[in-house]
C-alpha cells in the first residue's frame, strides 16, 4: 500500500513538472512579444511626452529601429513624430528614444509634403 502511494506521488510529480515544462515552453513566446510591445510604447510614450512638453500638438507617431554606422541595430529606438506647432504649421520630429528617456534629437524640421506617402495608414 506505502509503495503503491510513493509510486502515485511519483508520477505525479513528474507529470507535474511535465505540465510546469510546457507551460513555460507555450507561454514564452507571448511573455517575449508583450515585452517587445511594451518596450516600444513605453519609447513612444517619452517621446510624445517630450512634444507635449515643447508645445507640439502631436498627430501621429510611429516607431522604427535604430542601427549604428556599421549595420547593426542599437538598443535605441527611432521615433518619428508629425506635429503641429503654436502657428499650426506641420513639423516631423526624429526622436533617438530608448526605455529610460530621449537619447537625442534627430531632427526638427518643417514637415515634407512629400513624406506623407511613406506613413502607414491610419486605422480608425
Amino acid at each position: 500500500m506505502m509503495l503503491w502511494a510513493f509510486m502515485a506521488s511519483a508520477n505525479f510529480g513528474k507529470l507535474v513538472i511535465i505540465v510546469f515544462i510546457l507551460i513555460v515552453i507555450l507561454d514564452l513566446p507571448l511573455l517575449l512579444y508583450a515585452v517587445h510591445c511594451g518596450l516600444g510604447y513605453c519609447c513612444v510614450r517619452h517621446a510624445r511626452r517630450i512634444c507635449r512638453r515643447n508645445g507640439l500638438e502631436i498627430r501621429r507617431s510611429r516607431a522604427g529601429m535604430a542601427f549604428n554606422q556599421s549595420g547593426v541595430k542599437t538598443e535605441f529606438t527611432i521615433v518619428e513624430l508629425d506635429c503641429l506647432d503654436g502657428q499650426k504649421q506641420r513639423k516631423l520630429v526624429r526622436l533617438l528614444v530608448w526605455v529610460f528617456g530621449i537619447r537625442k534629437v534627430l531632427d526638427d524640421e518643417k514637415y515634407p509634403e512629400s513624406f506623407d506617402g511613406q506613413w502607414p495608414p491610419s486605422r480608425g
